[in-house]
């Protein structure tokens, strides 16, 4: 088979309907992950020190102190980055690894590609979406996650419940997650015996 025969043939497979759907879905699937990725880092952690939106208007329930406090714990520990200050305050708190705080540099370029750069995936073969890396997207929200339960069962959210541990509570956003997951896999194995 010539160079050109065998390109046009990759151009086909990827150009298939199923592969679109697969690669649509991925995309969707790696963009939510992301989002729950950044609110449990960006918000869980600045809701620590106190942060919340009552009515819509933002407001430090600890008062100055508590601002004060998430400034200097966490936002000096990269001044610029909210993100990345928070990354590294959950590494502090053995929430998180360095590896996993690297990984999650690749993980939101990767979410960025796919956001923008869509059509390339969708339509060119050399492009395909990395699914290792969604991989390492759902353990780091699983670990942060595990984090926060810890918390919540430290400060005593589930007290009227017994003895409970962070392997006995799933977080709603983890149940859906995983839902999403479920049907996107349950959809590539339709494709998978419609075409077989």
């Amino acid at each position: 088979m010539r160079e050109s025969d065998d390109l046009l043939a990759q151009l086909k497979a990827k150009l298939a309907p199923a592969n679109i759907r697969a690669t649509l879905a991925f995309a969707g699937l790696f963009q939510l992950t992301h989002e729950l990725i950044k609110r449990s880092v960006l918000d869980e952690v600045k809701g620590f020190y106190g942060y919340t939106l009552l009515r819509g208007e933002p407001k430090w329930l600890y008062g100055p102190e508590g601002q004060r406090s998430y400034e200097e714990s966490v936002l000096a520990l990269a001044p610029g980055s909210a993100f990345r200050g928070s990354l590294l305050w959950l590494k502090e708190s053995d929430a998180i690894t360095s590896t996993q705080v690297e990984l999650l540099d690749k993980i939101y370029r990767h979410r960025h590609d796919l956001t923008h750069e869509l059509g390339k995936y969708l339509v060119d073969p050399s492009f395909e979406p990395d699914l290792d890396l969604l991989v390492e997207a759902l353990s780091i929200l699983r670990s942060i996650s595990r984090f926060w339960t810890q918390i919540e069962i430290d400060i005593g959210t589930f007290e009227d419940h017994g003895a409970v541990t962070v392997d006995d509570v799933t977080p709603t956003q983890l149940v859906v997650l995983q839902l999403c997951v479920d049907a996107y896999v349950d959809g590539l194995t339709q494709e998978a015996h419609t075409l077989g």
